[in-house]
C-alpha cells in the first residue's frame, strides 16, 4: 500500500489532496468520455439538474474540463522548447504558456501549440536556440481513468495508487493510432479553440465570445451547428480534467526526460493524480505536475522501474502564465486563406 491509512485524514484536512463529493467524483469520472452534460447524466444515472448544479459548483471551485483534439487531424503540433534563464519580453502567436523554472540553473519554458509546417519559423521568432526542443508525436493528460489514480469515497480525496503500475507500464509501451489530416475550416477552429477552453461551452455562447475575444462578426448559430456536427465532433478524442491545487502548499514542477525509458516514464505518470501533461517526443518528454510530498515514493518507483534518464531533475515552476494561442489575426488570414498564418509577435510580456 502506497499511503498508509492512519495518514489519510490529515492529507484530508491538509489541502494536500482535491477533495471531492461522490456526485462530483461521478462526475468528473464520465466527463472524460461525454461531450454534453446530458450523455453525463445518461453515464452517472445521476438527474440532469444534479450534474448541473455539479458542474457549476465544480467550476467555481476552479475544476473545469477541456476537450482535447487529435491535434495530427488539425494539423497541430504540440511543442515544448526550453531556454537559458534570459527575460522572454514577447512570444509568437501559437504559444500557450510560458514558465521560469529553477532547478541547479534557472530556465526559461515555452509550450506551444504549432501548425506542423510553421514549427521551424515559430523557433526562429525566439533570439536564442533552445537548449531543450521536444517536437511532440503524443500529449497526454491525465484523467479519472488512470490507472495510478484512486478515490477515497470515505474522506472523498483523491490520491495515488501504487497497484496499477504493472497495467499502466504495459498500456505504455503500446503505439498510438496516427490519424490523417483533414480539412478544417474557420468556423470549426472557432468552435474548436473555444471548446479546447471549456469542453461544454454552448454553440450560443460561442458567438457573444467571438466577439469578445476577437472582435470578429461570429458565424451564424446555424452554420457552427453544422460545422459542430459534422466536423469538430470527429476531431474529438477526449476531455482532459484542469485544476490546481493551492500552489503555496504544492509547488508545480517540470519534469524533463531522456531515452526511450524516459517516454514510459512520462507516459506512466500522468495516469496518477496531480500529474496534469506529458508531452511525449521521439527522444525526449516533458510532464507537467504538481504532486504533494506523500506522491514521491510513487513517482521514485516509476524512474526505477524505467530507469528514466531526467538531466535537468525535477523543476519547480517559479512562475506560470497561460497564454491565448490564437488570435484575431489568425482567425481573420484562416478565414481568408484557408491556412494558418506565420507565427508573428503578440504582445506578451514575463
Amino acid at each position: 500500500m502506497l499511503l498508509d491509512n492512519q495518514i489519510l485524514p490529515a492529507i484530508a484536512r491538509s489541502g494536500l489532496a482535491l477533495k471531492l463529493n461522490p456526485n462530483e467524483w461521478e462526475v468528473v469520472k464520465a466527463s472524460t468520455s461525454a461531450l454534453t452534460i446530458a450523455k453525463i447524466s445518461e453515464t452517472t444515472r445521476l438527474p440532469y439538474s444534479t450534474v448541473i448544479d455539479t458542474v457549476r459548483r465544480l467550476s467555481r471551485k476552479g475544476i473545469l474540463f477541456s476537450f482535447v483534439p487529435y491535434c495530427d487531424m488539425v494539423g497541430l503540433k504540440p511543442i515544448f522548447l526550453l531556454f537559458p534563464d534570459k527575460p522572454i519580453k514577447s512570444v509568437p502567436v501559437y504559444t500557450r504558456a510560458v514558465y521560469s523554472l529553477l532547478g541547479r540553473q534557472r530556465y526559461k519554458a515555452v509550450s506551444a501549440l504549432v501548425p506542423v509546417k510553421l514549427i521551424n519559423d515559430y523557433i526562429s521568432y525566439f533570439s536564442e536556440e533552445p537548449i531543450e526542443f521536444i517536437s511532440t508525436y503524443e500529449i497526454r493528460h491525465w484523467t479519472a481513468s488512470g490507472k495510478l489514480t484512486q478515490y477515497n469515497s470515505k474522506l472523498g480525496i483523491l490520491l495515488p495508487r501504487e497497484e496499477g503500475l504493472e497495467d499502466a507500464l504495459v498500456e505504455s509501451r503500446t503505439a498510438l493510432t496516427e490519424h490523417e489530416k483533414r480539412w478544417v475550416d474557420w468556423v470549426d477552429l472557432i468552435i474548436l479553440y473555444f471548446k479546447m477552453r471549456y469542453a461544454f461551452t454552448k454553440l450560443s455562447d460561442v458567438s457573444e465570445m467571438v466577439k469578445q475575444d476577437f472582435a470578429l462578426k461570429p458565424p451564424s448559430r446555424q452554420l457552427m451547428s453544422y460545422h459542430y456536427r459534422t466536423h469538430v465532433v470527429s476531431l474529438w478524442s477526449y476531455n482532459r480534467t484542469l485544476f490546481r491545487l493551492n500552489t503555496s502548499l504544492v509547488p508545480l514542477k517540470l519534469y524533463l526526460f531522456g531515452g526511450k525509458e524516459g517516454l514510459t516514464a512520462a507516459r506512466v505518470l500522468v495516469q496518477a493524480p496531480y500529474m496534469y501533461e506529458g508531452l511525449v517526443g521521439e527522444s525526449s518528454a516533458a510532464v507537467l505536475g504538481q504532486p504533494p510530498n506523500y506522491m514521491e515514493p510513487l513517482i521514485h518507483e516509476v524512474l526505477n522501474v524505467t530507469n528514466a534518464d531526467m538531466p535537468y531533475g525535477s523543476l519547480l515552476v517559479v512562475q506560470e502564465k497561460q497564454t491565448a494561442w490564437i488570435s484575431t489575426r489568425v482567425i481573420e488570414h484562416y478565414r481568408q486563406k484557408g491556412d494558418f498564418p506565420l507565427p508573428d509577435i503578440e504582445s506578451f510580456s514575463t
